[in-house]
């Protein structure tokens, strides 16, 4: 009798332990950096070494995620979450209604798995990141798919090509981000940064450098992704007002209205607002010294505020609407 009771008062633990944690959508996002920057292609930066360099083309895959939660708790997520990452678009990646209530932080690999990574291209469906892209993400069935292709200018005069390719099976390595995460609209937000001057940390690009490899300068790179490049980004739940070169926009949270406040000499542009599956969701033009401009978002969620003048200087806004 004493044992079959031990075995009742263990389902019961169990089944508390069960409903202690709930389902709720994860989301994560990254913001893509250039040191303190907010990246833009083509913006000039510089790596540990002092190199210059510009980046015209800057995606990498990102797959097989976990999530850490309640108490250091690993949930694997779906296989079929794939992100082709392109770091000149705000990037926000569903990872599926995850049974975890506290999270702690992300766990993913910088690559595609195998036997995927070498098969057959041609059998993904169209509206798959594993599909044939423009640019080409995939090298060739032997080699399988760029894990990340970098390119480029550097060196002293930014005239020097650099164009670095990294892939194979034996770099498909997995990095560690503890970040928590932030309930937002009846789910919980992942936010992490990726700098990528780090992807080149202690890479020689002073007088250009081309490597579409294995091993060399692009298997340091992927290393470099995996040690460096990614942090814990900032809050998104708890941003208050964002300035950014005399131009604010507020409030962060919002509830619904969201205001663009403009210096005098702002010379107008367009507002875009995206949203976090990369939608046009609404435009509006910002008129010349326009003072306060306000927008009204109908849908809740995390967005990008996107401005750009007349004179094709952008800036970008990450905002909250609950």
């Amino acid at each position: 009798m004493k044992k079959f009771t031990l075995i009742i008062l263990s389902v019961c633990f169990l089944f508390i332990g069960f409903l202690a944690n709930s389902q709720t959508e994860v989301t994560l996002v990254i913001d893509h950096k250039l040191g303190a920057n907010d990246f833009q292609m083509n913006q000039n930066a510089q790596n540990n070494l002092g190199n210059d360099f510009k980046l015209s083309r800057m995606e990498y895959y990102i797959t097989r995620f976990s999530v850490i939660h309640d108490g250091g708790q690993v949930l694997a997520v779906d296989d079929n979450v794939i992100a082709l990452v392109n770091a000149e678009n705000y990037t926000s990646i569903p990872l599926g209604s995850l049974n975890v209530t506290s999270i702690e932080g992300i766990k993913f690999h910088i690559g595609v798995y195998q036997p995927v990574n070498t098969a057959d291209p041609s059998l993904q469906p169209s509206s798959s990141p594993l599909s044939f892209q423009n640019p080409s993400m995939h090298w060739g069935w032997a080699s399988g798919y760029r894990f990340i292709a970098l390119e480029g200018l550097s060196g002293p005069s930014l005239n020097q090509t650099t164009e670095l390719h990294g892939l194979g099976n034996q770099n498909y390595f997995e990095t560690t981000v503890m970040a928590s995460g932030e309930a937002i609209n009846g789910g919980q937000v992942i936010s992490i940064k990726a700098d990528y001057t780090e992807g080149l940390r202690d890479i020689n690009i002073s007088s250009g450098l081309i490597v579409h490899a294995t091993n060399a300068q692009a298997a340091q790179m992927i290393g470099n992704f995996r040690d460096f490049v990614f942090s814990a980004g900032q809050s998104v739940a708890g941003l208050e007002s964002i300035s950014l070169e005399n131009v604010k926009v507020y409030p962060i949270p919002s509830q619904g209205k969201i205001s663009i406040e403009t210096p005098s000499e702002f010379i107008g542009g367009q507002a875009t607002i995206i949203n976090a599956q990369g939608q046009i969701v609404q435009k509006m033009d910002v008129q010349l010294g326009a003072g306060q401009s306000n927008i009204t978002l109908d849908e809740s969620g995390i967005f990008m505020l996107i401005l750009e003048t007349k004179d094709n200087e952008k800036k970008t806004f990450k905002i909250v609407n609950n």
